[in-house]
């Protein structure tokens, strides 16, 4: 029989050898288009069209602004990103893709698009039940320093886990959040307070 201890173990595990692979594969499309995969972050990052500058981009993929300063510097030399004026603070600038670049980033998009294929047994159920349980296991690690980086619902202010009368619900959105609607990276993010 499985104890709890070594299914906790099995589970850090299986996540951890999806990641690699993971890993693997987006630095493979990273290589094949001559950026690194940082770049290829902050690419994926900025295509969904809002400007930031460049410490949200660094909070947001979990590295110093020096170093995601540095990446971007080589996506702006090479014509995929471009700096434009801070509306909000004129001394600041935010950064967006260049016509090029968010052609880039679709190319990416559509090259990873095979690790996404549907083609599993599993049912939907199954799937948002495991989406459920990583989120949670993101959670419990970040509440242990190890990863500072997390903007899923679970972690956020405006969540309401469920209970027995009631499904959870995002009180920002004003929504019922089935397990599968859950967010894993929600630009209305707002961290707890512990």
């Amino acid at each position: 029989m499985t104890t709890r201890s070594e299914l906790d173990r099995k589970f850090i595990a299986a996540v951890e050898r999806l990641g690699r692979a993971l890993r693997v594969a987006r630095q493979a499309v990273a290589t094949n288009h001559k950026i690194s995969l940082l770049q290829l972050q902050l690419l994926e990052r900025l295509a969904d069209g809002t400007p930031r500058r460049v410490g949200e981009l660094a909070n947001e993929i979990d590295v110093t602004q020096p170093t995601a300063s540095d990446a971007l510097s080589v996506l702006i030399k090479k014509g995929f990103v471009e700096r434009h004026p801070d509306e909000t603070d004129r001394r600041a600038s935010v950064l967006a893709l260049t016509t090029s670049g968010q052609k880039l980033a679709e190319t990416i998009t559509a090259d990873l698009a095979p690790l996404l294929t549907d083609n599993r047994d599993s049912s939907d159920e199954d799937q948002a039940t495991a989406l459920r349980v990583t989120l949670e296991e993101i959670g419990r690690l970040q509440q242990n320093g190890v990863i500072t980086i997390n903007r899923s619902c679970l972690t956020c202010q405006h969540y309401r886990p469920p209970d027995k009368t009631s499904a959870a619900h995002c009180e920002l959105l004003n929504e019922q959040l089935q397990p599968a609607d859950l967010r894993v990276d929600c630009p209305d993010h707002t961290k707890t307070r512990h």
